[in-house]
């Protein structure tokens, strides 16, 4: 039987590829589930019964090689080494449609520069997000999509993705091929410049408007500019389509 290491600081995913292993794949593998030890907030998943794990360490590699036939990354905060990834099968569940907008938060950076956005199921490399890709679905966003509406919309593509084809994942029937180009990268310190607010900057409604709701994630403190007393001001937008027509 396989055996299959979820390493996830994702919630939601890891509570639906649960509820899968009860239903449609059960007794078909034995899956094992951890959460990375960089996490700063884990008490949702340690109700699903969830260890840290830190797969920067060479014993932790050791025994992840060992024991495992497949590991799979889903949004998982540490990026994978070498070494892990040259020798076991590692995949990786992308909440982005890559080649596009690799890196972080993908939703954010998709809402300013249009870039397509999706999710991306792909074998996992030393490079970030860049392995070649097994299955994309991608995902529209609309004027009035903040960061968060669309996010919810890549994670119902992904558990879509993973209920279609988990066990051809699982047991490598699938073709994978590259991406079409190398696309581009974004980095926590791109988001983070994004976030602080230039209240001089200039530009139409619409880029500042798109700038705002890509900012906005719910009661996430994003987006900020600084008072005349150096105090951050924290600015959300709320958008709210007319559904009567």
């Amino acid at each position: 039987m396989k055996r299959i290491l979820v390493i996830s600081d994702n919630f939601e995913l890891v509570k639906f590829i649960k509820q899968m292993e009860t239903t449609s794949i059960k007794d078909k593998f034995l899956i094992d589930y951890c959460y990375s030890v960089v996490n700063k907030n884990p008490s949702s998943l340690q109700r699903l019964d969830m260890e840290p794990i830190d797969v920067k360490k060479e014993n932790t590699i050791s025994n992840i090689i060992k024991c495992y036939d497949l590991v799979i990354s889903a949004h998982c905060k540490q990026i994978f080494p070498r070494s892990l990834v040259e020798n076991v099968r590692c995949i990786n569940v992308h909440p982005g449609l890559n080649p596009y907008n690799r890196g972080w938060y993908p939703q954010v950076f998709s809402i300013i520069n249009k870039l397509p956005v999706g999710c991306t199921i792909h074998e996992m490399n030393e490079n970030i997000d860049d392995g070649n890709i097994i299955y994309q679905k991608e995902v529209f966003i609309e004027e009035s999509d903040t960061s968060l509406a669309v996010y919810n919309k890549v994670q119902h593509a992904e558990k879509e993705l993973l209920e279609e084809n988990f066990s051809n994942i699982v047991f490598n029937n699938y073709q994978s091929f590259p991406a079409s180009n190398s696309g581009n990268y974004n980095g926590v310190s791109d988001f983070k410049e994004l976030c602080r607010l230039n209240r001089n900057s200039e530009g139409t409604l619409r880029e500042h408007i798109d700038l705002l709701r890509a900012l906005t994630h719910g009661e996430h403190k994003n987006a900020y500019y600084l008072d005349d007393f150096g105090k951050k001001v924290y600015v959300q937008i709320i958008l709210s389509k007319d559904e009567s027509e």
